[in-house]
């Protein structure tokens, strides 16, 4: 799926409309709940690896139009919220293996990466308020228009794999005034699967589970209040995920595994804030 810059452009104005039109309570003295949403660019940088048989793969860039949202609701010292992430385009790059220097294949690469977190914590301090989490992903990586190293021409086949997971989520957040009107704010995560399932579309039957790994992430905040209810932010996120990848699974007559992987992501939004 891909969404045009027009489209994303009119959502924008839309949940902008939406949250300055939105009644204010008066009740709510601190902003420690809110609502914000927003879009901006993420890039992934992927790469696997095979050790044992001396296979690498490049590191693969790849830059995709996302969608970021986030809820968090208070009640007295304590709070909850979920957020995700959710890619509103997809792009294509190339992905090639290389054994001591030399490529063994090349193929085309689109990567889409959604992740959605529920998580609950306590207001300890301004500047540290820690929470624990269920944190879900999916992945879905497509590659096609493969080119072997040792035969000619271009095979025109795809291959899809899908990967599910759960998480616990370990958390820490917080934020402090600059200014009258400016702010800054953080959360950093620590990801621990207890879940996993991988299945490729060119191996039916094949299915690897139980990966060991971990995934961490930081964000940043750059806080505006618009009003006493609403303020921009520019957000910036960076961090990584890890899978250290499976054992030889047998397949029909043959066995494959999943190569240990790396996806080391960046992201920069542009959010607004609704605080009620």
């Amino acid at each position: 799926m891909c969404v045009s810059f027009r489209t994303t452009l009119l959502l924008s104005f839309f949940i902008f409309y939406v949250f300055l039109h939105t009644p204010y309570c008066a009740g709510a003295e601190e902003p420690n709940s809110f609502l914000t949403g927003g879009t901006g660019f993420e890039q992934l940088t992927y790469k696997e690896q095979l050790p044992e048989i001396e296979l690498n793969s490049s590191d693969t860039h790849l830059t995709n139009w996302i969608l970021f949202v986030e809820i968090q609701k208070s009640l007295d010292d304590f709070f909850w919220g979920a957020k995700g992430y959710f890619p509103l385009s997809t792009a294509s790059s190339q992905e090639y293996w290389t054994r001591e220097g030399a490529i063994e294949q090349t193929n085309d690469l689109t990567y889409r990466w959604t992740r959605a977190a529920a998580h609950a914590g306590y207001f300890l301090h301004p500047l540290l308020h820690p929470y624990l989490g269920i944190h879900w992903a999916y992945s879905e990586q497509e590659r096609s228009s493969f080119e072997i190293g040792s035969m000619p021409g271009v095979i025109h086949a795809t291959a899809t794999e899908d990967v599910y997971s759960f998480s616990a989520l370990f958390g820490m957040k917080g934020g402090f005034s600059i200014a009258s009107r400016w702010s800054l704010s953080y959360f950093a995560e620590y990801m621990l699967p207890f879940y996993s399932s991988i299945t490729n579309s060119l191996l039916p039957g094949w299915e690897a589970s139980r990966i060991n790994g971990y995934a961490y992430a930081i964000t940043g905040r750059l806080l505006y209040a618009l009003n006493e209810t609403v303020s921009a932010a520019l957000q910036v996120t960076g961090g990584k995920q890890h899978w250290e990848g499976s054992g030889w699974i047998q397949t029909g007559t043959s066995s494959a595994k999943w190569p240990e992987n790396d996806t080391d992501f960046r992201s920069l939004s542009l959010c607004l804030f609704r605080y009620f």
